[in-house]
């Protein structure tokens, strides 16, 4: 829409499922750049959270109830996060999500999904099983869940048990800085802290080495410093 010659911009539309303390965060914090609905399933903590955040519109129902989903507006949401305590109904109420989106053939609205888990085998399941996007809870700090949802090339983070470090897979965007040189030519500051450890291309990974080039559209697994996330981000996208 246009109006004097200004054109509207659209809105992010997010809705997030669980009112507990990652639930009520996200919401938080994407409260005042994006629209959100959270979903919460216990009255008493609905009211709660109603008075707690005043950018968001807090419903009382059980997200994982399909009806719920509809009348809540799910059809009209950009961004979907299953945010509960249980990495099994996260990762669950992604499948029925995704389920829900593409069995309505009316609907041309894209919906992606992102499960919140704790445990690094749930981050694979739940990228190979119906969330677009997986992502450890423990990376949940400042606005780092901003990114995740503005971006299509980060598929999933988590957290390595025991070090202060990160495992990425993410994709490369066109004219991003990692595909205009080898990875043994990169910045030693940048090197001395990111790991790209494998690429996938032409249906198969390969081991990256000091020669290897990433290329854009190139699928790849990276082990960086947990504070060195934003970096890893800044070198795969444009």
């Amino acid at each position: 829409m246009e109006v004097t010659g200004v054109r509207k911009q659209h809105r992010l539309r997010v809705m997030v499922v669980g009112g507990g303390l990652v639930g009520s965060r996200i919401a938080q914090l994407l409260g005042k750049a994006v629209r959100v609905i959270l979903l919460e399933k216990d009255q008493q903590r609905a009211e709660e959270l109603s008075a707690m955040l005043p950018d968001t519109e807090v419903l009382l129902g059980d997200g994982s109830d399909k009806d719920v989903l509809y009348a809540a507006g799910l059809f009209d949401m950009d961004t979907f996060i299953a945010a509960t305590g249980e990495n099994e109904t996260n990762i669950m109420t992604c499948m029925l999500v995704k389920h829900l989106i593409e069995t309505q053939t009316e609907n041309q609205q894209q919906t992606k999904t992102i499960s919140l888990v704790n445990k690094e085998e749930y981050v694979v399941l739940a990228s190979t099983s119906g969330s677009d996007i997986a992502i450890n809870k423990k990376i949940l700090a400042g606005n780092e869940i901003l990114t995740f949802i503005r971006r299509n090339e980060m598929l999933s983070v988590s957290h390595m048990h025991g070090f202060d470090a990160e495992v990425v897979d993410l994709i490369a965007a066109p004219h991003s800085r990692i595909t205009k040189k080898t990875l043994a030519k990169l910045d030693s500051d940048l090197s001395d802290h990111i790991i790209v450890g494998s690429v996938f291309r032409d249906g198969k990974w390969e081991t990256a080495v000091g020669e290897t080039q990433v290329n854009a559209g190139d699928r790849a697994i990276v082990i960086c410093e947990s504070h060195h996330l934003k970096d890893v981000r800044e070198l795969f996208f444009a």
